[in-house]
């Protein structure tokens, strides 16, 4: 399949109700490790928080990142790709 028929048939994987016509300026903040695991919050130019992103400690899954509105609804969920045990062997 070339580049432009996948293009086509791209689904987007965030919702319009996240996307902005104009540019918005955001912080993104390391939580610590003691705060329900770790992880990152993104808060907007008033402090209020716009994302989180959880699962970076203890609390979350090894190699899963869960990204979470204002509201704690889950977004989008990130999994690590597993690595196979078995070698590529090229004859």
């Amino acid at each position: 399949m070339c580049m432009a028929a996948a293009k086509a048939d791209a689904m987007p994987i965030i919702s319009k109700l996240y996307c902005s016509s104009s540019q918005a300026v955001l912080v993104v903040r390391k939580r610590p490790h003691v705060v329900s695991g770790g992880g990152f919050v993104v808060t907007d130019c008033s402090q209020k928080v716009v994302f989180r992103v959880d699962g970076c400690g203890v609390s979350g899954l090894e190699g899963e990142l869960i990204l979470r509105d204002s509201s704690g609804e889950a977004l989008l969920l990130i999994r690590r790709k597993v690595r196979s045990i078995y070698p590529l062997i090229h004859l």
